[in-house]
């Protein structure tokens, strides 16, 4: 059975799920997704760069923690001083992330402008969701930034994104580079992201897509391009190789949390930071790696 037909089935259990536990329940099995499997579809990331890389072993160590590190300290930055301008630029790189997993394979031939495609896809996919959760949105993009969207962009960032998506998705099929059995069903995706994002809790609506359509498929592919099969053996292989990386990120979000929870004004911004140094790192080596595989 291929994995989207199985991640149909998770899609509508996570749906179902939401009629049994309320919005405080959901944010927990959402976290607890998120620090797990989000995570770790990212951890792997010196993996990668080793097999993306001819450097020595050693050489290519240092490249990844001081790239790394300097994310961070750059993220944390950005959040502290520049909160507004971090936020955008964290949906930016997540919006392209989410769109380039999602659709690189499926073109049947390259189309220019594929790259600005991927983001509107994601951006579109994330403008879904902030609209059927406006008021929680807005609250957590307060509490970082001190700006409250007007309610209408909300609406507005969904109809253009929506618009600019279809129309690049015609034009793709008109030019033959997806098939109709393909926009049939990335047509019913939107309609079932939709009454996911519409009844879920933001957390919960964002980790049902994020987790089952983003890091798992994202794992699938890393272990493909790894370790030339999807094994359990391979995943095993994969989860060692993360393990490390997912502790430390885990820990230091955790700690973060202990240490600081208290502290709007330190947290935010700190939290976040790690999050979108992980974001940021990441997009770029799976960039890379979708380009070596063409």
């Amino acid at each position: 059975m291929k994995f989207e037909k199985i991640a149909i089935i998770l899609t509508f259990f996570g749906l179902w799920l939401t009629s049994y536990f309320a919005e405080p329940s959901q944010n927990v099995f959402a976290f607890v997704l998120i620090f797990s499997v989000g995570i770790l579809h990212g951890s792997n990331d010196l993996g990668l760069i080793s097999e993306l890389n001819s450097r020595s072993k050693v050489k290519r160590l240092w490249y990844f923690v001081v790239s790394y590190l300097v994310t961070v300290c750059v993220a944390s930055a950005l959040f502290y001083f520049l909160p507004l301008l971090a936020l955008i630029c964290f949906i930016v790189f997540s919006a392209f992330h989410f769109g380039e997993q999602h659709w690189h394979h499926k073109f049947l031939h390259k189309i220019s402008g594929s790259h600005m495609f991927f983001f509107m896809y994601g951006y579109f996919i994330l403008a879904l969701l902030f609209y059927f959760n406006a008021h929680e949105t807005n609250t957590i993009i307060f509490s970082l930034t001190g700006f409250k969207v007007p309610s209408t962009l909300f609406m507005w960032n969904l109809i253009v994104s929506g618009v600019i998506t279809l129309a690049w998705t015609g034009h793709a099929f008109y030019s033959r580079s997806l098939s109709m059995n393909t926009v049939l069903f990335e047509v019913f995706l939107i309609l079932v992201f939709s009454v996911v994002f519409k009844v879920a809790s933001l957390i919960w609506a964002f980790a049902i897509y994020f987790i089952i359509w983003h890091s798992v498929p994202s794992i699938l592919e890393q272990l493909s391009y790894l370790y030339g099969d999807r094994s359990a053996k391979a995943l095993l292989r994969y989860v060692r190789a993360s393990w490390l990386i997912w502790v430390v990120s885990v820990t230091g979000i955790f700690g973060i949390y202990y240490w600081i929870a208290d502290s709007d004004t330190l947290f935010y911004p700190i939290f976040f930071a790690l999050l979108g140094a992980i974001t940021f790192a990441h997009v770029f080596t799976i960039s890379k790696m979708f380009g070596s595989k063409t």
